[in-house]
């Protein structure tokens, strides 16, 4: 009598599109982000607004949230299709296959570029701290952590596929211990 084996093997990635992380090249970001436009492929690069000097003059500019990544929705038979636009280097991988961000922190990603709200975006480096949760604002029920820098308070989403947090400085009136 044969096993079914069908039930026990689990497929390494879901049938149905999910949202992956690409490395690109650097200072290119927004050039891939219109082929894969052009392509037809679902993605996003998450903006944020950052005044810039120059020796004449300053201006406000949209610059990458995450220099040299974006995200793209796609299934496993749209893997080639996303690797072969100009640009794109590789899927990001975590413990040998390619990096899923939950539909969750990619809301708060797109939610932290909507806000207008200063951002920063750098190497998660960042030692744990108390679980938060955001009780009012636009980021009201998102839940992260707390990290004092500098005497400022900050909300933490951390993004652990690409190794990166979001830290937005945030009221303590607005927040409260996860529960």
């Amino acid at each position: 009598m044969k096993k079914d084996v069908s039930k026990v093997i689990e497929p390494l990635y879901p049938s149905e599109p999910r949202w992956y992380v690409v490395y690109v090249r650097s200072r290119t970001e927004k050039k891939v982000a219109s082929r894969m436009e052009r392509a037809g492929l679902t993605h996003y690069l998450p903006l944020m607004k950052v005044m810039k000097q120059w020796s004449d003059r300053k201006k406000l500019v949209e610059v990458p949230m995450f220099n040299g990544y974006m995200f793209v929705q796609t299934t496993p038979s749209g893997f080639n299709d996303v690797r072969m636009v100009e640009g794109v280097v590789n899927f990001v991988r975590m413990e040998g296959k390619n990096a899923i961000i939950p539909d969750r922190q990619l809301e708060a990603v797109r939610i932290f570029a909507e806000t207008g709200l200063p951002v920063e975006a750098g190497p998660d480096d960042l030692s744990p701290g108390e679980k938060v949760k955001v009780t009012f604002g636009p980021l009201k029920d998102f839940e992260g952590e707390l990290v004092e820098m500098r005497n400022d308070r900050h909300f933490l989403v951390r993004l652990e596929a690409i190794n990166q947090v979001l830290m937005v400085n945030i009221p303590s009136s607005y927040i409260e211990r996860a529960g």
